[in-house]
């Protein structure tokens, strides 16, 4: 269960890191514009007091975020229902802690978004592939992100693959196949942070490598529509995006 007063302490120092208090209001929601953040008195007054799971939470915050969207303008949600336009189509980790867009600071409707363990790609897996095939084919997308993180445990996981089994054995096995081709030179490394970097950056490598020459991809070029595939690496203990300079292009 989660406080009221935990909640509002949480987005109390948000707020003050943010260094904005009250921020005032913008008449268009760009990048560039401030946000608006409600002070925890403004919060306290909308939810109710008392404890509360943290779906219930979700479920009132969501409320304000609406209605804090409507106050800059009225026809906010009404300008999505014409489509979507994504400027990049991001493949990355379903880690609870990386959501592309709250680390990009970019806003609906910028990031086409696909999730999943260790942000993998695999040709048999017809979920990411789809994805992809809407992205070339029907949004158009030039920009392809393959994007890890560090302190991943999908990558822990890959390096101790014989403890796990079903399903998620089958999803990190090609993980585990590059650890291993890849093991005297990660084993050298500091245990921890230093592997799971290095073992993350190959493994963005070969999802950029893979995503590169599928046919679509192939297809799509030769058509004469551009088509990047981007290796990044999230640190999630400085929360900077590092390119890995691989780009397929």
């Amino acid at each position: 269960m989660v406080s009221i007063k935990s909640f509002l302490n949480v987005v109390a120092i948000a707020t003050i890191f943010s260094g904005v208090n009250a921020a005032p209001k913008c008449v268009k929601r760009v990048v560039d514009c401030p946000r608006h953040h409600l002070t925890p008195q403004e919060i306290q007054a909308i939810i109710p007091a008392g404890n509360h799971t943290l779906t219930e939470m979700v479920l009132e915050y969501n409320k304000i975020w609406s209605n804090d969207n409507l106050s800059f303008d009225p026809n906010y949600f009404k300008n999505f229902t014409g489509g979507q336009h994504p400027g990049l189509t991001w493949i990355g980790c379903s880690d609870s802690r990386v959501a592309s867009d709250t680390l990009s600071e970019t806003l609906p409707g910028q990031i086409f978004t696909h999730r999943n363990i260790a942000n993998s790609v695999s040709e048999d897996d017809i979920n990411s592939l789809a994805v992809l095939q809407y992205t070339i084919e029907d949004l158009k997308v030039q920009d392809i992100v393959i994007s890890g993180h560090t302190y991943c445990g999908g990558i822990n996981a890959a390096m101790d693959a014989a403890e796990f089994h079903g399903p998620i054995a089958k999803w990190i096995k090609p993980i585990a196949d590059l650890y291993e081709a890849n093991r005297a030179q990660i084993d050298a490394l500091s245990p921890g942070y230093e592997r799971n970097y290095a073992l993350g950056k190959l493994n963005v490598k070969r999802v950029v490598d893979i995503v590169g020459n599928l046919e679509m991809v192939k297809k799509a070029r030769e058509g004469g529509q551009p088509v990047r595939i981007h290796g990044w690496m999230y640190h999630m203990e400085t929360g900077l995006i590092e390119d890995l300079k691989v780009t397929n292009e």
